[in-house]
């Protein structure tokens, strides 16, 4: 890609301000967009300024960052919530936030989550040269009763996630995750050593995920393929003798090849 990629930063300390500004300053591509102290002034300036990248502090007076996402159009810019408090890095994934940075941020993870973006925004734009624009739907028109999700442009990227549960924060290998069940505001998953019940939804969990290893096979379900014993009809049982369903729909063949092909 060409030309910079611009930050702002979200935060209601100023030593914060310096040290991002100061790691800013050491990445050739990235540019410094300005600051907000408080949600307030974010919510005046991020449609002004439009930034590639929103560095924002969760904990802040009378607005939280996570307030600010619930109010704010930012889907235009990449969110890296930056945070002292570890617990909120589950409700940030809520929000489809980018990464996460827990404070004192040090330069080599600043670096990671910023190559992270740059990526994003790089496959982006090598997607629009290569695919035409697709035509707007009328409002009238209706999605099929099951989408099949795109693949993840940071997938393989990671080998792990952390996830918290029961007031602890838990890395979990991908190759070691059976399936996810999604129970409306939380999911359930499934892996190696047990079942861990976290807050997210299955569409952030979906982003987490490398593709095509996971396949959503049903609007409640995530299939890592690779732990797959059998498929009969529309039921994948799984290595630990789980059963999950696959959707009844015109997508369920397209499912089948997701979960089957090499």
């Amino acid at each position: 890609m060409t030309g910079k990629i611009s930050c702002l930063i979200v935060d209601d300390e100023e030593p914060a301000h310096e040290v991002l500004k100061f790691l800013i300053a050491k990445v050739s591509w990235l540019t410094y967009a300005g600051s907000c102290y408080n949600a307030l002034e974010a919510l005046e300036m991020i449609p002004e300024v439009k930034p590639d990248i929103i560095f924002l502090d969760v904990n802040m007076p009378e607005l939280s960052g996570l307030d600010l996402l619930n109010i704010v159009d930012a889907s235009g810019s990449h969110v890296i919530m930056t945070t002292a408090y570890p617990e909120y890095a589950v409700d940030g994934f809520t929000f489809d936030v980018t990464s996460f940075l827990l404070k004192p941020i040090g330069f080599d993870r600043f670096l990671k989550a910023v190559t992270k973006v740059r990526k994003l925004i790089g496959n982006a734009a090598e997607k629009g040269r290569l695919e035409p624009e697709a035509p707007d739907l009328p409002q009238g028109d209706q999605p099929g009763p099951v989408q099949i999700p795109e693949q993840r442009a940071d997938a393989g990227q990671e080998e792990y996630m952390w996830i918290r549960a029961d007031r602890k924060m838990y890395c979990v290998w991908f190759k070691d995750i059976y399936f996810i069940e999604g129970l409306k505001d939380y999911v359930k998953v499934y892996y190696t050593n047990g079942v861990l019940v976290t807050l997210a939804s299955m569409a952030a969990m979906m982003n987490r995920l490398p593709s095509p290893t996971f396949v959503r096979t049903h609007r409640s379900y995530i299939v890592n393929r690779n732990m797959i014993k059998m498929i009969e009809g529309n039921m994948v049982t799984m290595l630990n003798g789980l059963k999950v369903s696959i959707a009844v729909s015109p997508a369920r063949d397209e499912v089948i090849r997701q979960l089957t092909e090499r």
